[in-house]
Parts: structure tokens; sequence; C-alpha cells
């Protein structure tokens, strides 16, 4: 008789979107995939290998040593396209049996040469002792193990699919029979991407790899002594393009600041010159919001640096914070000359925490939320619908409207950001309606992603003490800006906050995560 658990996944399947295809196509490592398919055919030694490529990385696959390990698939480039495509070749089942089929595949998406052999080797056998028809894991980095699907889950999904196909399966979960895999320790407060798609994961990859075999258990360990690699580039850069604003508002830190340098403002060529350093320097994608202690509008030539930003090769997205109560015009006219692919990367956030006029007006010290709302509307028919967002801070003052203003924009199909109140560690009076303070202070985000820079290029170390400056983005390489962080960071994953010149014990801005 048969053992119903003597079998093994039909294939595997790697699924690459086209973000990731174009960045394996530029940077083509050989080593780093033989290293991936090492590691499964230690677990699964004769097994056949699906990925998606275009012509670009097929020529740079068939002309190297993986030639005869992958069967490549050029004329797919969804997932939910390819994995129905790949479901007809599966084979028949062993075991005949009516209520179970065990045909299944390996899933992954994308070159994974981090791969823990032994994570995947249970990770299948738990699969086959539960008999499940779709077993992953919700803690493990992306790309340490496969997700294992099988025919029976592949043959519920619909003819199209708007999301990805593992959302669909999260939104249906309770339909399948499902393992969900946990290993200790618990690292996704660490948000590890072991696959290749981005150089901040071909550089955390490359650097543990050469510190030899590392078990999962003493990750963590070897990230806190080489921070660098965790640590590899800004994702997130604040940029306070002017200095100064006609509002009055009551939650914002321009309450205590020196404003004895307002109306100052980046000049278009310390624009030109950062965005042509950044374009030299930066290999990473990175957004830029322009934020800081003033209103964006008021700088004297905003639509020219704004396109110029729009240059920067490795822009992800550009985003505008504005309360949206002046020189409106010169935005609109904007929007209007930029092309479907920069209006893409666009992203407005209109800070309009009350649609009360009285109360408006209490918080920003003028009577302007008529004009803002007009305005709002205008860019809601020039903008795509992913590219405006309006901002609610959620505090005392407004905590009963937080029902109809999002009641209110969802009709207009508007974005809504409910963005917390922030105290800037005590320095504004409290307002918070909910108290986000950690309970157990883990390293910092801020510190690992973000640049804030101020209008003369001062960089310092958190938005939360900007009188704490560590270098000068428009004097100094970025690579010796971010260095010179560094060593905070590096206190920050240790739990030594206290030695941090930033109020990070008074701080709750710690769950708080911006790209």
């Amino acid at each position: 008789m048969m053992n119903r658990k003597d079998y093994n996944p039909s294939f595997a399947v790697v699924y690459l979107d086209n973000f990731s295809i174009q960045f394996l196509s530029q940077n083509f490592k050989l080593e780093m995939w033989e290293e991936f398919l090492d590691r499964l055919f230690q677990v699964f030694p004769e097994i056949q290998i699906h990925i998606n490529t275009n012509s670009t990385l097929s020529e740079k696959i068939n002309s190297s040593s993986l030639k005869d390990k992958l069967k490549l698939h050029e004329d797919v480039s969804k997932e939910h396209e390819f994995l129905l495509k790949l479901g007809q070749l599966l084979p028949e089942s062993k075991f005949k049996d009516p209520d179970w089929d065990e045909v299944c595949f390996l899933y992954f998406t994308g070159i994974s040469p981090l791969l823990d052999a032994h994570l995947t080797e249970k990770a299948w056998n738990r699969h086959k002792n539960f008999f499940s028809q779709y077993s992953y894991s919700e803690n493990l980095p992306q790309g340490l193990t496969p997700t294992i699907i099988t025919r029976e889950f592949l043959t519920s999904l619909p003819d199209t699919l708007a999301t990805d196909v593992h959302s669909f399966f999260l939104k249906n979960i309770n339909q399948y029979d499902v393992d969900i895999f946990f290993q200790a320790p618990d690292l996704r407060q660490l948000r590890l991407d072991f696959r290749l798609a981005s150089y901040r994961s071909l550089t955390l990859i490359q650097g543990l790899l050469s510190l030899g075999e590392i078990s999962y258990e003493n990750l963590l360990p070897k990230l806190k002594e080489n921070p660098k690699l965790f640590r590899s580039a800004p994702s997130y850069l604040e940029w306070e393009i002017y200095k100064g604003c006609e509002l009055k508002c009551t939650f914002c830190p321009r309450e205590f600041v020196d404003t004895t340098n307002d109306g100052s403002f980046v000049s278009l060529e310390d624009v030109k010159k950062t965005i042509s350093k950044l374009n030299a320097e930066l290999s990473s994608p990175i957004t830029i919001s322009l934020t800081g202690n003033g209103e964006p509008l008021l700088h004297p030539e905003f639509q020219s640096v704004i396109k110029e930003i729009l240059k920067l090769n490795v822009l992800s997205e550009l985003i505008i914070e504005s309360a949206l109560y002046t020189n409106t015009e010169s935005l609109l006219s904007l929007i209007n000359s930029l092309d479907p692919l920069e209006k893409e990367k666009l992203c407005i956030i209109v800070n309009v925490t009350t649609l009360k006029p009285e109360v408006y007006k209490s918080l920003y010290g003028k009577s302007e939320l008529e004009n803002v709302l007009k305005t709002v509307d205008i860019l809601a028919e020039i903008l795509p619908s992913k590219s405006l967002h309006v901002q609610m801070i959620k505090m005392k003052e407004v905590e009963e409207e937080i029902d109809p203003y999002f009641t209110f924009f969802e009709k207009k199909g508007i974005n809504i950001i409910l963005q917390k109140y922030n105290t800037f560690a005590n320095k504004l009076p409290e307002r918070r309606v909910s108290d986000l303070t950690p309970i157990h202070r883990d390293f910092c985000w801020h510190l690992v992603r973000d640049l804030s820079v101020s209008v003369d290029g001062s960089v310092s170390i958190c938005k939360q003490n900007q009188t704490e400056v560590i270098g000068n983005l428009y004097t100094e390489s970025i690579q010796d800006v971010w260095q010179k962080g560094l060593d905070f960071f590096n206190y920050s994953i240790k739990g030594d906050h206290g030695k941090i010149p930033a109020p990070c014990l008074n701080c709750d801005e710690w769950y708080t995560f911006n790209a």
C-alpha cells in the first residue's frame, strides 16, 4: 500500500514582478542565483524550476550555467495567469483519493539566495503531515522558505483576480486547510526581505553570505554585530524646501522652533546639485517628502523645484505635504503640465484635520477651509486616485469627527490618512487620543531609513531633535552624511537609547514607518 506521505512537490515556481525582472536584468549576479538553486537542491535534488522572465533576462540565463536548470516563460507577466498556466502542467495524483489531492508545488516570489534548507524541509514535512492545501509562514522573512500551493487551492481561484494570490488567500483563508509555519524568533518587526529585488536586499544578502552559514536563530545577533548591513542606505528623505508658513497651526513644531530664518528657501541651483548628487551616489529607491517647518507651495520657484526632483532616477515617490491654502494655482498648473508617468510618482497629502469651519480656524489660525476643500475636489479630477490623500491628525479636538470625516471623503473616492498626533517628545501640549508609547523600545525605524534635511541643507539626527545636526547634504556626500548616523542606529538596535542625542526615551513615534 502506498504511503500517503511518500511524495514530493511536482516542481518549483518562481514568480518575478516587473520591478524584480528589471532589477535582475540590470544586476545579474550568477553567484546569487546559484546559491539559491544549490540550497533548494539540498532539499529536492531533482526538482524542476519554472520562472517568468523577459527577453533580456532570458538571454543572460541562457548564456550561463543556469541554462539547463530553469524552465523559462517569457509570455506571462501577471502572477495569476502564470500560476494558472503552470497548473495545467501538474501531473495526476498518485493516490487517486476523491477527498484529497496531494499534487502541489513550491512557490517563491523572488530569487532567494538565503533559502534555509533546514526550515524548508521542516515546512514541507508539516505540509504533508497536516494534508494542507496551502502552507506558508507569517513570521519568517520573505525568501527563507517557500509557500506550498496545492492543485486544490489553484483550482479554487477565480478566472480574474484584482489582487495578488496570497492576498486572495488571506481574504478567504477559512475556506482552506492551512498550515501556518511559525519558527522562533519572531522577527517581523525587522521587515526583512531576502529576495533579490533591490540594491538594499542585494547588499543585505551579500553581507550575510560573507559571514558564513548563519542559522535563523542567530540572524538577529549577527545583524546587531553588523548594523551597516541592515542600514545600508536611506529610503526616505524629508526635505524642507521652504521655511515659513502663514498659518498658526496648534499641532505644528513651528510652535517651538527658531523662526528667525523664516522666508528662507532652497535655491534652484542647490536643488539641481542635490539631485545630481543623489543620482550619482544612490542606487536604492528613495521617497522624497517636501515637508519640515514650512509650506512648500510658498517656494518662489515651486514648479521648477518639483520638475527637477522628478528627474531623480531612483525616485520611488515625491510627496508634497501642504495645507493647500496658498499658491494653489501654481500646484494645479504644475500637475497639468506633467506627463502620466510623472503624475504616478507624485503624492499630494493635504493637511485638513477638520470639516468644521470654526474648528479649522481654531486649529489653523485662519478661515481657509472652504477654499481648501474646493482645491481638493479639483485635484481629485486631475490626479490618479492613488496620488491624492487628505490627512486628519487624530487629536482630542477632532476625535468626534473621525467617522463623518471618513464618510465625507470616501464618498468622493479620496484616500484618507489618519495621522497620529506628535507631541515632539512633549514639546507640544498633550492632545493625543491614544498613547502609542511602546512598552519595550526596539530600534527606531527613523534612524534606519530616514534623512531629515532643513532648508539650509543641515541634516538633523531626526525630526524630533532638529538642533542635533550630523551633517549637511549640500556640502557633503550623502554617503558621508549617512555614515555619521550609523553609530546612533547602533545604539538603538542594541537598546542603548539613552546614548542617542535625541529624545528617544520620551518619543512615541516608534511605530511610524515612512518608506
